[in-house]
């Protein structure tokens, strides 16, 4: 008996997580008529981003696999508890094939407050296959990169107290990049065409740094000799004048998290 307890007791199952009471409906689809290959895969994420120095927590998420053709209906399922009265979220949309990017949200797709308006209309925009996109799992921007390294040295130094890791974010609706060096957060403009990409007007806040202060200045220093870059998976190369690496980052997420994709094949550093 005492070992049929045992087994019993060995088998008690965990409580399970309740399902999702509520979902964001609406459509995804392009200004002009786009061709959706076969094999590929559309996913639509609710989003918490409430707070601008910390990456988007995905509330729900939806993935119609295969795709089929555009327009996609939406219908992300969430908790209704998750969504708070001061809080801040949006919808977010990619179309991939073989975990490489087709197509992405255009800009921001606020989600209202009112459960009863919580239909959502987004605009996908094609990613365009140049050297510096055809391996990008994530869209460049809207994303929320970590810091990895620093001319190809791992960076050491932890954030502040209080204090984002070092990141940035390129902003969807205007030219616009902020983030934090590890204890100061700072903004600027960014310039993008094609794989160039340059900061400028980079100004930051003042706080003291007792610990990380070189790391932070070197971290904007060297974001201010940037002129192009390149996306691997979900990692994010910057590069120098002469080509040479100075920044690396990986995209951040919290929430529930996405199927593992394989890595597309590297290209050259």
């Amino acid at each position: 008996m005492a070992a049929l307890a045992a087994g019993l007791h060995g088998c008690t199952s965990l409580p399970r997580e309740p399902q999702p009471d509520a979902f964001i409906t609406g459509a995804a689809f392009a200004r002009e008529r786009i061709y959706v290959p076969p094999g590929a895969v559309f996913e639509a994420l609710l989003v918490d981003v409430s707070r601008q120095d910390a990456p988007a927590t995905v509330l729900g998420r939806q993935r119609i696999d295969p795709s089929g053709p555009a327009p996609f209906g939406l219908r992300i399922p969430y908790h209704s508890a998750r969504i708070l009265p001061k809080g801040r979220y949006a919808v977010r949309a990619t179309v991939t094939v073989d975990g490489r990017l087709l197509f992405v949200t255009d800009a921001s797709h606020p989600v209202l407050q009112d459960p009863a308006f919580r239909r959502v209309d987004v605009i996908l925009q094609r990613v365009e296959p140049t050297r510096a996109t055809i391996g990008a799992q994530v869209p460049l921007l809207q994303t929320y990169w970590r810091l990895l390294e620093i001319e190809e040295e791992p960076l050491n130094a932890p954030a502040q107290e209080g204090a984002a890791q070092p990141h940035l974010m390129l902003q969807a609706d205007e030219p616009r990049v902020t983030g934090s060096g590890g204890c100061n957060r700072f903004l600027g403009d960014y310039a993008l065409q094609g794989g160039n990409l340059e900061f400028a007007s980079l100004v930051s806040t003042l706080r003291l740094c007792l610990d990380g202060g070189a790391a932070e200045s070197r971290y904007l220093q060297t974001l201010r000799g940037v002129r192009s870059y390149a996306q691997q998976g979900r990692q994010l190369l910057l590069r120098g004048e002469d080509g040479k690496p100075l920044l690396r980052f990986e995209a951040v997420e919290l929430g529930l998290q996405a199927p593992v994709e394989e890595d597309p094949p590297m290209l050259p550093q």
